[in-house]
């Protein structure tokens, strides 16, 4: 793993923060249906998803499972809450197939905001980018019928569609298995 030059301009990372920055990273290993957080955990590790895919989910007043992300190779993965706040998380997020990480852990990503200055607004860049997308993905939700959002996630997560259940995929689309498929038969 290397920090993209982009990232390094942007800034203004010295080769000094550079190296600080990788060697706070640690390999991280799960296996299928190995959690990354467990939902009254608190979340130890900021992480990258190097190879494999994981979900995050919680659990609805029936006990169902309710998918709220997926997170496959390159994804940022953090329960921000829980990590920041050093909290009891609200979700779970497990690994849908074998999956290699590189991680921070929490005492170590405080070092490099006190050693880095950019660092910071790094962390904060990534908070705003991912709260944009939760409002994008609520809008959707309000907005969209469940057919276009099926087509929507279709085409900007190709990856994810055949290595997640459709299971997986409806519960994070809103609609139940039955729709799903109505849905993927009109296709």
């Amino acid at each position: 793993m290397q920090i993209d030059k982009d990232i390094a301009q942007k800034y203004n990372l010295k080769e000094e923060d550079i190296g600080l920055t990788m060697a706070a990273y640690e390999p991280l290993s799960l296996k299928a249906n190995d959690y990354f957080l467990k939902e009254g955990e608190v979340c130890k590790y900021i992480g990258i998803v190097t190879n494999g895919l994981l979900r995050s989910f919680f659990y609805d007043d029936n006990g169902s499972e309710i998918t709220s992300g997926f997170f496959p190779e390159e994804s940022l993965i953090i329960s921000f809450e829980s990590f920041n706040n050093q909290i009891p998380a609200k979700e779970n997020i497990k690994a849908i197939e074998d999956t290699e990480l590189m991680v921070v852990p929490y005492k170590k990503q405080k070092e490099l905001y006190d050693k880095i200055p950019a660092w910071n607004l790094i962390c904060r860049d990534m908070a705003d980018y991912y709260s944009r997308e939760m409002i994008s993905r609520t809008n959707q939700f309000q907005t969209l019928s469940a057919t276009e959002r099926y087509r929507k996630f279709c085409t900007e997560n190709p990856q994810i569609l055949q290595r997640a259940t459709l299971g997986h995929i409806a519960s994070y689309l809103g609609i139940d298995n039955a729709t799903l498929s109505r849905i993927r038969k009109k296709k």
